[in-house]
C-alpha cells in the first residue's frame, strides 16, 4: 500500500470522526443545519462520485466523497427535525444545474461535464451554509468543522494524479472547507451603534 492509498483511506475515517460530534451537536439542538444545503450536496456528491469514477479517478479519492453521500443524507434527514429549513429558488437550480451535468454527460458521452457542472453547483448550494456559519457561527460545531477540514487535507494527500477528475473535487473540496473554518473562527465585529 503506497500512501497516496493510505491518506485515501484516512480521509474518510477522519470525516468519520468529524461526524460523530456535528450529529451529537444536531440532536442535542446545539446546531441548526441549513437543510437546502445538505439536501444539494446529498444529490450532487453522489452526482460527484459517479462521474469522477467514470472519468478513470482512482478509488483512494471516491472514498471520501462515497462516505459524505452517506453522512449528508444522514444529516439532511436530521435536518428536517432540526435545521434550518429555508428552501429557496437557489437551491432547485442547484440540483438542476447537476441534472444539466448528467444530461450533458448523456448527450456526449463525457463525464467531466457533470463533475464540472456538480462542483459548480456544489458551489452555489454552499452559499446558504456559508450565510449560516457566517450569521451564526454559533449554531455550528466548530470541533466537527475543523475534523472535517482535516479530512479534506487527507483528501489533497489522496491525489496521485493531478487531473481534474482526480482532483477536481478534492481542491473544491478543501477551499470550501477552509472559508466555513474561516467564518467559524473569525473575530465579530462590535456594532458601534
Amino acid at each position: 500500500m503506497n500512501y497516496y492509498e493510505i491518506f485515501g483511506i484516512t480521509a474518510p475515517i477522519v470525516s468519520v470522526i468529524a461526524f460523530v460530534p456535528y450529529f451529537k451537536s444536531i440532536l442535542q439542538n446545539k446546531t441548526k443545519p441549513s437543510s437546502a444545503s445538505w439536501w444539494t450536496w446529498t444529490i450532487l456528491t453522489f452526482v460527484i462520485v459517479v462521474s469522477s469514477w467514470a472519468s478513470g479517478a482512482s478509488w483512494q479519492v471516491l472514498l471520501l466523497p462515497a462516505w459524505l453521500c452517506i453522512s449528508q443524507l444522514a444529516v439532511s434527514i436530521l435536518s428536517i427535525k432540526f435545521g434550518d429549513n429555508k428552501w429557496d429558488s437557489r437551491n432547485k437550480i442547484c440540483v438542476g444545474g447537476a441534472i444539466l451535468g448528467i444530461l450533458f454527460w448523456a448527450l456526449t458521452g463525457n463525464p467531466l461535464l457533470a463533475l464540472g457542472f456538480s462542483i459548480l453547483s456544489d458551489l452555489f448550494a454552499s452559499i446558504p451554509n456559508f450565510r449560516h456559519v457566517f450569521l451564526n457561527p454559533e449554531q455550528e460545531n466548530k470541533i466537527a468543522w475543523t475534523i472535517g477540514w482535516l479530512s479534506a487535507v487527507f483528501e489533497i494527500l489522496a491525489i496521485k494524479n493531478w487531473v481534474f477528475a482526480s482532483s477536481g473535487w478534492a481542491i473544491y473540496f478543501i477551499l470550501n472547507m477552509t472559508l466555513i473554518l474561516y467564518f467559524l473562527y473569525r473575530k465579530k465585529r462590535k456594532s458601534v451603534i
